[in-house]
């Protein structure tokens, strides 16, 4: 395989862990607003922006949701030693 076909690979593997990296937050977020974070989903509309962190997901008790993180922590570490020793520089964004 061509270096060129290489480093294209790595990059397509590093917006995929991007995206699955989305994914898993918005899982988590899910899975917090059905259970530990029940009533303050109710608090808010559906539609309505909210700004949230993994911070507040931490410690809520609920196993599943602490899995969750472990997982989306796990998936950021290995994307950013992918992009750290590949010399990465693309724009994860514009996906």
């Amino acid at each position: 395989m061509p270096m060129t076909d290489y480093r294209e690979a790595l990059e397509e593997a590093v917006r995929t862990l991007h995206r699955v990296e989305i994914e898993l937050f918005t899982a988590m977020v899910n899975v917090g607003f059905k259970g530990p974070y029940d009533d303050l989903s109710k608090l808010h509309d559906v539609g309505e922006v909210i700004n949230l962190e993994v911070a507040m997901f931490e410690e809520t008790g609920d196993r599943n949701v602490d899995l969750l993180i472990d997982a989306l922590k796990k998936v950021f570490q290995v994307k950013q030693e992918l992009v750290n020793i590949n010399d990465i520089d693309i724009d994860l964004d514009v996906d």
